[in-house]
């Protein structure tokens, strides 16, 4: 069969989908990945087959514009999705979708949509699987007659804010009121002859890449594929192949802070100090660091955490989905120093298997992360957790052995 993948020009978005199509792609199935021009290098270095469609979007430009901030902490309504039943009320829900709408969906979708329909029309795809972010993969698939399938990068806060939104629109007195996100969706779809409903907002079924236990409660069909790893273009530096002397502590707060971000939440130098003291060996993966590093420290740019993770006893970070994936599959400990979109949930969910320690960057310091690398490094406790996730993950379905599921799915879902 015909597979599209289609995210938005994100790296991080794009490379959680890598495994599972290339497992496509191994399975015999042709695969197709259209993005924003931006995106295409990424695309073509992964050995996939690239698409350029519409013209790259200035999301982060218009939201450091719009909040004099590019960060994406406590962000309404999605803010949120981790409380059971949220009853502040429908308005500040609408209020956040209002926000939200025009400088993040809007925005990163609009550009995309006449070719990426036109695409779908030409190539006419079995299946189209998209980022949760990027709708109009929905509503490509729905003109061509395609199955089409969410795929998460994170815990599903989208879906999980989505059905509390319309809990509450329905039960308001005062009557349902307006629906930013349906509306401009509605919008959308409508330009190309296809009506709104939910299934817009959260595929006709959805790939989810970690354990149960991390997810949110929805009502969304769930299929369940394990998290492949996938670094980028890397090369494992020889200092890698041998192990280290004294217990490594790995460090990295993740690729967007600098790149796309307004740089790092907490204090890089005071932390990496901090834990220069410590009778550890230290290997940050951070950029834009300036002068020398502490003693038992070695800072690098970059370095592919597949082939770090495995040398470390610790790994500390800022609790990004695919950091998580990582290290989780190699049963680490982790701390996490938890601030963007779903990581704090993230977090609170690797605490809960006793696989790591959870500490918010509000909390943030060299003496608070020292003490808890001691308890990560000290107490068994944390190994025997960070093994029983590394188990749940191996349970699930690897990305080559969903493919056969994939198939069925599509058949039962294409041009329904």
């Amino acid at each position: 069969m015909r597979v599209l993948f289609t995210a938005y020009a994100v790296r991080t978005h794009f490379y959680s989908m890598v495994p599972l199509a290339r497992a496509l792609e191994a399975a015999g199935h042709e695969v197709r990945v259209a993005s924003q021009p931006e995106l295409v290098p990424e695309i073509t270095r992964a050995g996939l087959t690239a698409v350029a469609v519409g013209r790259d979007h200035g999301m982060w430009r218009v939201l450091k514009l719009r909040h004099g901030s590019e960060r994406w902490a406590a962000l309404p309504p999605f803010d949120v999705a981790g409380v059971s039943e949220w009853e502040g009320g429908v308005g500040y829900l609408r209020a956040g979708y209002a926000d939200v709408v025009p400088w993040w969906f809007r925005l990163v979708n609009d550009p995309m949509a006449d070719d990426l329909v036109a695409l779908c029309r030409s190539w006419e795809p079995d299946l189209v699987v998209w980022e949760p972010g990027t709708f109009v993969g929905a509503v490509a698939a729905r003109v061509c007659g395609a199955a089409h399938a969410r795929m998460t990068w994170g815990v599903d806060f989208f879906a999980r804010t989505r059905e509390q939104f319309l809990r509450l629109r329905a039960q308001d007195p005062q009557g349902p009121g307006s629906d930013p996100l349906g509306e401009w969706l509605a919008g959308l779809a409508g330009r190309f002859g296809v009506e709104f409903d939910e299934e817009l907002t959260t595929g006709q079924f959805t790939l989810d890449q970690l354990p149960e236990a991390f997810r949110l409660e929805t009502s969304v069909d769930y299929v369940p594929v394990r998290y492949g790893i996938y670094n980028g273009p890397s090369v494992v530096e020889r200092w890698l192949w041998e192990r280290p002397a004294r217990p490594r502590i790995g460090f990295t707060l993740g690729l967007s802070a600098v790149e796309r971000l307004a740089g790092y939440a907490v204090s890089v130098p005071e932390i990496l100090e901090a834990l220069s003291q410590l009778d550890v060996e230290v290997v940050a993966a951070v950029r834009g660091w300036e002068g020398p590093a502490p003693r038992n420290v070695r800072v690098t740019d970059f370095v592919p955490l597949a082939a770090l993770v495995p040398t470390c006893r610790v790994m500390v970070h800022h609790g990004g989905f695919g950091t998580i994936g990582t290290t989780a599959l190699h049963a680490t400990p982790q701390l996490l120093l938890a601030e963007e979109l779903d990581a704090p949930i993230l977090a609170s969910r690797v605490a809960a298997y006793g696989a790591g320690i959870s500490l918010p960057v509000e909390g943030v310091s060299g003496k608070a992360v020292v003490a808890r690398v001691e308890r990560l490094l000290e107490e068994p406790s944390f190994t025997a957790g960070a093994r029983r996730l590394q188990a749940d993950l191996h349970a699930m379905p690897s990305p080559a052995a969903v493919v056969g599921r994939l198939v069925e799915l599509t058949a039962h879902h294409r041009g329904r």
